[in-house]
């Protein structure tokens, strides 16, 4: 789908990777599979349908949030060296940067994030997914939406927990292209 963002309007052409609009690819599951299939379908599709090197793929997930009152994602965790990601791989973020959710209130949940090691060249050593660099591209989002966030700011686990995957094309189109900005697919 077309979408179209205005949050990231200061920083339009200051970055290598933000867009006002962009095609968003993705899957949905409402009940069916949740975090390991689609840890596992996301990373099979890196590796055997895009050809990524198993190095170049990192991850993010949710470190977790005191004033949610919950940890950090160890399903996700789990999921993700389940497939073969090492733990120096995966690196734990904020909710600011690993919790989705619409609204004040009603479903969400934590995310996890993978993101591609463009190389030293577009960065520096101590860079890291969940960043602000342009060594480390988020390509694709995997939401876990498992609760529903009330008025009074109580997390209460949904009946049917549900996946909603978001791939940049944009991003991706400048991976596959060897470009180093989507400005210039």
């Amino acid at each position: 789908s077309k979408t179209f963002r205005t949050v990231d309007i200061d920083i339009i052409g200051t970055t290598a990777r933000h867009l006002t609009m962009f095609e968003m690819l993705g899957n949905f599951s409402f009940g069916d599979y949740f975090k390991r299939e689609a840890v596992r379908f996301a990373l099979e599709l890196s590796r055997d349908g895009f050809g990524f090197k198993a190095n170049d793929v990192w991850i993010t997930v949710f470190a977790g949030d005191d004033e949610l009152g919950v940890g950090p994602d160890e399903e996700a965790i789990d999921a993700w060296l389940e497939v073969g990601i090492p733990r120096e791989r995966i690196v734990e973020c904020p909710r600011s940067e690993n919790f989705w959710q619409m609204g004040l209130t009603g479903p969400c949940g934590p995310c996890s994030e993978l993101y591609l090691d463009r190389g030293i060249e577009f960065g520096k050593p101590d860079d890291l997914p969940g960043g602000e660099n342009e060594r480390f591209l988020e390509y694709w989002n995997l939401v876990f939406m498992q609760y529903d966030l009330s008025d009074a700011g109580v997390l209460t686990p949904l009946p049917a927990r549900n996946i909603d995957t978001g791939l940049g094309l944009n991003r991706m189109a400048a991976v596959l292209q060897d470009k180093p900005s989507v400005f210039e697919t």
